[in-house]
């Protein structure tokens, strides 16, 4: 059983294989620097809605913690200085 090997050659009329293979080592350039811009352009957009929710959420809560010191005046002030107090007996 006889196999056929290919046969490459180097003589001068083997040059539109070159271009052939240039211009498909150029379209899969392309084609990857398409893919990464597409790639990036999505992870910016996951990015900026993800920086969104974490702004209204921080909103949400500050909103949240003004309306419970407004109610509890006396138990924030009691906070804070107990907060303090234990900040100040740890770095003693």
């Amino acid at each position: 059983m006889a196999s056929a090997k290919p046969t490459y050659t180097t003589e001068p009329n083997s040059a539109p294989n070159t271009a052939s293979s240039r211009e498909k080592l150029q379209q899969a350039y392309n084609l990857a620097g398409e893919a990464a811009a597409d790639t990036a352009s999505q992870l910016k957009n996951k990015a900026r809605s993800s920086v969104k929710r974490g702004k209204d959420h921080a909103t949400d809560m500050e909103q949240r913690l003004e309306e419970s010191i407004k109610k509890h005046p006396l138990v924030s002030v009691g906070c804070a200085f107990a907060a303090g107090w234990l900040i100040s007996k740890l770095l003693k």
